[in-house]
């Protein structure tokens, strides 16, 4: 038998109360649709977990902006409503990184979908975290190049969850993007 020492968390949360919530959700529909900013049940549902099913909660609310100023707005509002916010990119994740909160928001970032920029001699992109990992080799194909993170990982899964450093160096470094 071993006794633990053990300590209070430095920082309590607490989560918001349903009042709080509700004015959360009314300030973000004041720069938001209301189609962007779920609340309702069935609407939440598909955002329970990302592809390790086996962990699942609701979360309190998810919200889908396609601006980076929209994002910044909604990173305040949560801030100032004291509420926790977990970003996911497709959802495909198997590490449970994008497993929502059920007192938190949950930032669904799959609308930010645009390859900014290739630079095909330093061989770099600039993505916004919704791209699909497919979308960037189909885009440099046709410059020899690929982006390789790890071949499972090209059709669904995005930019905002792939770990690329340990899985492209079985791969080689010849043609592929950083």
């Amino acid at each position: 038998m071993t006794a633990l020492a053990l300590a209070q968390s430095p920082e309590v949360f607490t989560p918001p109360s349903a009042e709080a919530v509700a004015a959360l959700r009314r300030t973000l529909t004041e720069f938001l649709p209301q189609s962007s900013v779920l609340v309702e049940r069935e609407a939440l549902k598909p955002y329970e977990c990302d592809g390790l099913s086996a962990y699942r909660e609701l979360p309190m609310m998810a919200v889908l902006p396609q601006t980076t100023e929209e994002v910044q707005r909604i990173m305040r509002a949560a801030f100032a409503a004291n509420t926790k916010v977990v970003a996911r990119g497709s959802g495909t994740g198997l590490s449970g990184g994008a497993t929502p909160l059920g007192d938190g928001i949950l930032l669904a970032m799959g609308k930010f979908n645009r390859i900014l920029k290739v630079d095909a001699l330093a061989r770099t992109a600039v993505v916004q975290p919704g791209v699909r990992n497919l979308k960037i080799s189909e885009e440099v194909a046709h410059l020899g190049l690929y982006y390789a993170p790890d071949p499972s990982s090209q059709i669904a899964c995005s930019i905002l969850r792939t770990t690329t450093r340990l899985r492209t160096t079985d791969l080689g470094r010849r043609h592929w993007l950083d």
